[in-house]
């Protein structure tokens, strides 16, 4: 079998070719529409089985899309698990051409349980961009006050003036953000779903839908797991036991969940009780807080699970 690997960098596309019977190829290209084009041409010669790349911030996204587009078969791998992989190899060099080397060898290693990345349908890709921009804006904000809070106490009026300008600006276009996101959610009937359940309001509905995969939607053990809400647990001869969050996954989301966790324990009897049953048992407030947010998405996800259901039976019908 055949596996492509490509690391991606601002400048550099390193692409890694591995295969049971012949050395590895290594070739470079520039991370240029050009040089994306020259790199799909080699990989239509050599037709590896799955080509995987790594997320790395907004650099892979153009080559991600031709990729996909191409119908080509291409597995983003986790970062988390790529760094497990490296230590399990024993790898010791860090660089762009040794990380490609690293990343076809995932594949070929693991190409029986990779899951081939699909293009998400536009709206979410926009919901996905827009959630992205609202959480920045709203950092801004937060720090413009303070910013205005120490203008006040140092008596500087010049600069109060330029940071309630500025702070205007940005709560403009955190308004226009919001309104655009609550379009799109409106044309979403799994947002509907969603907010149906307590302690789901807009902000945590977007967030779910615009960065957990749809293929995972309705899946809530797999959802967990990806959101990185699941406990990893330690254990080795007679050493204690050590339980902790995974935190592998978005941390806008867990951040969003948590939100909605502190919500729904007010205003839902059940996830009340269940949250009060856990501090009595001797677990902290956040801890609590981190596992009701772990319920509210997975009851999020049996929602889901029910509509696409009842979805299915009224396509048969």
């Amino acid at each position: 079998m055949l596996c492509a690997g490509i690391d991606v960098s601002k400048p550099h596309l390193d692409l890694a070719l591995v295969s049971t019977t012949a050395k590895p190829t290594r070739l470079r290209f520039p991370n240029t529409p050009e040089g994306r084009q020259a790199l799909l041409a080699a990989l239509a010669h050599h037709r590896p089985t799955w080509v995987a790349l790594e997320p790395t911030g907004a650099y892979h996204l153009p080559l991600l899309q031709l990729l996909a587009e191409k119908g080509l078969q291409v597995a983003l791998v986790n970062p988390y698990h790529l760094a497990a992989f490296r230590r399990a190899t024993g790898e010791r060099h860090k660089t762009d051409r040794q990380d490609a080397l690293l990343l076809a060898r995932y594949a070929q290693v693991y190409g029986e349980s990779l899951r081939a990345y699909t293009l998400p349908p536009k709206a979410l890709q926009e919901l996905k961009a827009l959630v992205g921009y609202r959480e920045d804006l709203a950092q801004r904000a937060r720090a413009i006050l303070n910013q205005l809070e120490a203008a006040r106490w140092a008596g500087s009026e010049e600069i109060l003036v330029l940071l309630q300008r500025e702070l205007a600006c940005v709560e403009g276009l955190l308004g226009e953000v919001e309104a655009r996101i609550q379009a799109l959610l409106a044309a979403l009937p799994e947002a509907e779903v969603l907010m149906g359940l307590p302690g789901v309001g807009p902000q945590v509905a977007a967030v779910v839908l615009a960065l957990l995969p749809p293929h995972l939607w309705g899946r809530a053990k797999a959802a967990a797991s990806y959101a990185g809400l699941i406990p990893e647990r330690e254990e080795s001869g007679k050493s204690v036991e050590r339980s902790r969050l995974s935190r592998k996954g978005p941390p806008l989301l867990r951040r969003k969940l948590f939100m909605g966790a502190l919500v729904v324990v007010r205003h839902d009897p059940e996830m009340g009780a269940f949250y009060h049953r856990l501090l009595s048992r001797g677990k902290r407030k956040k801890q609590a807080l981190v596992a009701v947010a772990h319920k509210l998405l997975r009851r999020m996800m049996g929602r889901l699970r029910e509509y696409y259901a009842g979805q299915s039976l009224q396509g048969v019908a």
